[in-house]
């Protein structure tokens, strides 16, 4: 892969342009990274908003009716429920793992294989999650594991 950057004050805006053969994972992950770079989204600690980036969320949890979003520093909690948070993370490598739980792919260390076809995922913090048996085969799709 070859990176070229042209500078120049002729360019009113910042232009990305992609190149190449064909249409292959890394070319979509690139993508998906330049799209990852502004994104950010709203989040509450104690009475302040929050725009969090979302390439720093580990995973986003509903736990009574409220959604926590976790980074590795932190915990916020966002007014959106969350399958709504998930529709807006649809595109950006989240998946979701349980009825309760939303994780980011690019957190993940490592997989376990779990009692009852579940999986224990340790995330880059080496905090562990399971992944319930309904979603486990989708996500070994997903990463390419199946």
């Amino acid at each position: 892969m070859k990176i070229a950057i042209d500078i120049d004050e002729k360019y009113p805006d910042t232009e990305v342009v992609i190149r190449a053969k064909k249409l292959d994972e890394d070319v979509e992950k690139l993508v998906s990274l330049m799209r990852m770079i502004n994104m950010q989204i709203g989040v509450r600690k104690d009475d302040e908003t929050i725009l969090l980036d979302i390439g720093k969320i580990l995973y986003i949890e509903a736990v009574d009716r409220k959604s926590f979003v976790y980074t590795a520093d932190e915990t916020y909690e966002s007014d959106l429920k969350l399958y709504e948070i998930e529709q807006e993370l649809l595109e950006h490598d989240f998946f979701r793992i349980s009825k309760q739980c939303i994780v980011n792919i690019r957190m993940i260390r490592s997989l376990k294989s779990d009692i009852n076809r579940k999986i224990r995922i340790t995330l880059k913090n080496d905090e562990q999650i399971t992944v319930s048996r309904m979603y486990s085969d989708e996500l070994r799709r997903k990463l390419g594991l199946r």
